[in-house]
């Protein structure tokens, strides 16, 4: 198993446990391009999907937003 597969099940299991490096690797993996960084908040973009706004706090963000990533990365993976 390769490095991104291992990063990727362990946000599957437990999304809140994963840092805000870590989930931008996997918003790369997934395809995501970050496109902006405008005060606090992080934007990403794909085509066809829906953007992914982070609003970054002490260079992590709530327990809340990483949910709402899972639930727009499971349909990709």
């Amino acid at each position: 198993m390769t490095q991104k597969n291992k990063l990727v099940d362990m946000f599957k299991r437990n999304p809140e446990s994963i840092s805000l490096k870590k989930i931008t690797k996997i918003l790369d993996i997934v395809g995501y391009e970050e496109v902006r960084i405008k005060r606090s908040h992080v934007v990403y973009k794909k085509f066809g999907c829906v953007d992914v706004v982070i609003p970054v706090h002490g260079n992590d963000c709530k327990p809340f937003y990483k949910r709402q990533i899972y639930k727009i990365i499971k349909h990709l993976l």
